[in-house]
């Protein structure tokens, strides 16, 4: 059985969140299904910042401790690879809000690692935030990321972890990987200047020059879709049809085909 899954190195998508004391738990997903149909593995990284071994667990991995939360998702996909379930040219990664900060700090760290990956409404860039008072989530987010107005401590680790300050050449010579971020303008959580501002530096320093290179199909893509009506779960829109959710979780059904479109187009084999 292991040779088979070796042999076949399946499409994989790796999820985390890795905040709050959240336990990320098995469950059923209908938007995973078309890729489930196609023969994907849907992977589960328990990374610290989460409850999944208790609340030590879940210290370890806030505050000054975040990069921990990082460094066990790159040690998940690392796992991966080596055991052969899956391989680089067909690894993804996704992450909703907190989670989309452990997969931009991942994909600085490790671009290498992964294919593709997903990031909805991403906590990208949790300094210019801790630093905006304004903000209404600001004062009471303290205890979980640091405060870095009271503490040159927590200033500089924010600044060593956030996937905004940190960018790297992730698309080195244009084969990095593709990347898809979505984004609620109505965002109370994560507004949305913030995926905005970390795909614009993507573009300027991180090695994608536009939304979808010209050089080929085979070249890596930064794709960036704002849903202007959406909050961080839902849209204030009237109409019950389109129920927006910029988290990619459940409803607005176009926003879930266009994330298994991508999913599936970039990891297809002869597409790397």
């Amino acid at each position: 059985m292991n040779q088979f899954i070796r042999s076949c190195r399946s499409p994989t998508l790796v999820r985390v969140y890795g905040a709050y004391g959240v336990s990320l738990e098995p469950e059923f997903r209908l938007e995973d299904v078309p890729l489930l149909l196609r023969g994907w593995v849907i992977a589960l990284a328990h990374v610290r910042g989460g409850s999944e071994l208790g609340r030590e667990w879940y210290s370890a991995g806030k505050g000054a401790k975040k990069p921990n939360s990082v460094e066990d998702f790159v040690a998940c996909a690392r796992f991966l690879l080596d055991k052969g379930w899956s391989g680089p040219e067909r690894l993804a990664a996704t992450g909703v809000s907190a989670g989309g900060l452990v997969v931009g700090a991942a994909l600085n760290k490790c671009p290498e690692y992964f294919r593709a990956a997903a990031l909805h409404v991403p906590f990208v860039d949790p300094l210019s935030a801790m630093l905006s008072p304004d903000l209404p989530l600001t004062s009471v987010e303290v205890s979980e990321w640091g405060d870095p107005f009271a503490s040159a401590a927590s200033y500089k680790a924010i600044r060593g972890y956030a996937p905004y300050d940190n960018i790297g050449e992730i698309n080195s010579g244009g084969h990095g990987p593709s990347i898809l971020v979505t984004a609620g303008g109505q965002d109370q959580r994560v507004s949305v200047w913030q995926p905005a501002k970390w795909v614009a530096r993507l573009r300027r320093a991180g090695g994608y020059g536009s939304i979808a290179h010209s050089g080929g199909s085979n070249m890596s893509k930064l794709l960036f879709y704002p849903m202007m009506n959406a909050g961080h779960f839902h849209a204030n829109t009237p109409e019950p049809s389109t129920d927006y959710d910029a988290t990619g979780d459940t409803g607005f059904i176009g926003a879930q085909a266009l994330r298994n479109a991508f999913l599936i187009r970039e990891t297809s084999t002869g597409n790397r």
